[in-house]
C-alpha cells in the first residue's frame, strides 16, 4: 500500500479508520482528517520558513537605500539615499516627483543640526 502525501498520515488516526470507502464518513471522522491536513500544511510551512533561513538580507547592496518614508492621506513621501545625494520624492496616484535633492555630506550634517523635540 503507497501513501501518498498528507493523506497517508490520516490512517494512523482512530477518527479515520472507522470510515471505509464503501460507506459515507461521519462528520466526525470527517472534521479530523481536515483539522488534521490543515495542520500538517501549517507545520510543513512553518518548517520551510523555519529551516530556510535568510541567505540574503534586506539590506540594499548597493548605493540605494530608503532613510524615511511618511504617509501624507493618499500620497507617500520618501527620502532616499541615491548614491552622493538624498532625494525627496512624493508619490501619489498622479505618479511621483522630487520635490528636494540635498548631497548626504550636507542631509547628515543638517540631521546633527537639528535639535530633538
Amino acid at each position: 500500500m503507497v501513501f501518498r502525501g498528507a493523506a497517508g498520515l490520516l490512517l494512523f488516526v482512530p477518527a479515520a479508520a472507522f470510515a471505509s470507502s464503501g460507506e459515507a464518513p461521519s462528520l466526525t471522522s470527517y472534521l479530523v482528517k481536515v483539522g488534521l491536513s490543515i495542520a500538517l500544511l501549517a507545520l510543513a510551512g512553518y518548517s520551510m520558513v523555519f529551516f530556510s533561513g535568510r541567505r540574503a538580507s534586506f539590506r540594499p547592496k548597493g548605493t540605494l537605500g530608503l532613510l524615511a518614508s511618511l504617509s501624507l492621506g493618499r500620497d507617500v513621501l520618501f527620502i532616499v539615499r541615491c548614491g552622493p545625494d538624498v532625494l525627496a520624492l512624493l508619490s501619489g496616484k498622479n505618479g511621483a516627483r522630487v520635490i528636494g535633492r540635498w548631497r548626504y555630506e550636507e542631509w547628515m550634517a543638517g540631521w546633527n543640526e537639528t535639535p530633538d523635540a
